[in-house]
C-alpha cells in the first residue's frame, strides 16, 4: 500500500492540477455516523483538504469522459459509545491522507491511509487507593496508538464543489491494549459539505 501511495503521489504530480483559490474551496467538512453497528456506535466530525488534483480526459464512443484522481489531507474526531450497557466510551482522532478516484458520474472510490491516530478510552467512575486513603480518579481511562486504513465510496455534486454523501469501512488497531493490540472495524457514513461560493 505504500507503494500505491508513492507512485499516487507521483502520477499527480506530474499531471496538471485544477486550480483551486482559497481554502474555503479546497476544504470539505464531514459529519457522520462511526460505529460498528452492533455494540458501538458514535459522532464523527472531520474535515479533508484537496492537496492536489488530476484531471484525465478519455474519449469514448458514448462521449468524453474526465476522471479525477485526488490526493487529500484528512482529519477527524468523534466519540462512540455501547448505548445499551453504557460502557466502551472512547474518543478518537486521526489524520493521515486520502487517495480517491471520481469518474464522470461524480462517484467516488477511495482508499484513506491515517498512521497518525489516538484513541482514548473514558471509564465510568473510578476509585483509587493510595496511603490507606480512597479518592476518586480524575478523568479515568487509556490512550492507546491507533492507526488506521479505510476504503470507501461516495457521490458528489456534479461541478467544482465536492460535497455528497460518504460511506467507509475501516480498520484500526489498538496497540498495547492488554500488552497485545486490538483490531477494531468500523463503518463510517454521513455527509459532506463545502463552504465555499463556487
Amino acid at each position: 500500500m505504500v507503494a500505491i501511495l508513492l507512485f499516487s503521489v507521483a502520477s499527480l504530480s506530474a499531471q496538471d492540477m485544477t486550480k483551486f483559490n482559497s481554502l474555503a474551496e479546497r476544504t470539505d467538512f464531514k459529519v457522520g455516523y462511526f460505529g460498528n453497528l452492533f455494540s458501538n456506535s458514535g459522532l464523527n466530525l472531520g474535515a479533508e483538504y484537496l492537496w492536489k488534483e488530476s484531471v484525465r480526459t478519455k474519449e469514448k464512443k458514448t462521449g468524453q469522459k474526465n476522471i479525477k484522481r485526488q490526493l487529500l489531507l484528512n482529519g477527524s474526531l468523534g466519540y462512540s459509545t455501547n448505548f445499551a450497557t453504557k460502557t466502551q466510551n472512547g474518543i478518537f482522532t486521526y489524520s493521515g491522507l486520502i487517495l480517491r478516484r471520481v469518474n464522470n458520474k461524480s462517484r467516488g472510490l477511495s482508499v484513506e491511509f491515517n498512521p497518525l491516530g489516538l484513541y482514548r478510552s473514558m471509564l465510568t467512575t473510578t476509585y483509587k487507593v493510595a496511603d490507606d486513603k480512597v479518592s476518586r480518579v480524575f478523568f479515568p481511562g487509556r490512550t492507546y496508538y491507533a492507526p488506521s486504513i479505510a476504503i470507501g465510496i461516495g457521490r458528489f455534486r456534479k461541478g467544482t464543489k465536492r460535497s455528497g454523501w460518504y460511506l467507509n469501512l475501516q480498520y484500526t488497531l489498538l496497540t498495547d491494549y492488554n500488552t497485545g493490540v486490538l483490531p477494531i472495524l468500523s463503518f463510517h457514513f454521513g455527509r459532506k459539505f463545502n463552504f465555499s461560493k463556487r
